[in-house]
């Protein structure tokens, strides 16, 4: 399997469950991709607003400090991040709540590992 550069696939995931976190994380860079993470939506976008744009960020739903809506108005007034794919993350059935806007995915929680890999080279490889 071709392994990705971590400079052409960058996935930020933004997770304030540590343990949910470290198993994302865990599992795509045991796929051989370069991972940054943070717990809160503040740090995920002060991190995204001084590095090169990551091909992929994965984003709790339930955010404490900024709220994922909150976070994604920050990141579609920035030109530089605003075509970052963003997929949501969370415990809510997604069909149940409208579409939050300028996100591309959902996995619900507990995530199948074959789900968040398929996302995971659609949008890295």
């Amino acid at each position: 399997m071709l392994k990705a550069t971590p400079q052409s696939a960058q996935i930020v995931i933004i997770e304030d469950s540590a343990t949910v976190r470290d198993m994302l994380a865990h599992i795509i860079r045991d796929e051989g991709y370069h991972v940054a993470t943070y717990t809160t939506a503040v740090d995920g976008l002060k991190y995204l607003q001084s590095s090169p744009a990551p091909r992929l960020i994965l984003l709790d739903r339930v955010l404490p400090y900024m709220s994922s809506d909150e976070f994604l108005q920050a990141l579609q007034a920035e030109p530089s991040l605003s075509a970052i794919p963003v997929v949501v993350i969370s415990t809510y059935l997604y069909d149940e709540v409208a579409p939050l806007p300028y996100t591309v995915g959902y996995l619900e929680k507990p995530i199948a590992i074959d789900d968040l890999m398929q996302v995971v080279r659609r949008y890295c490889d």
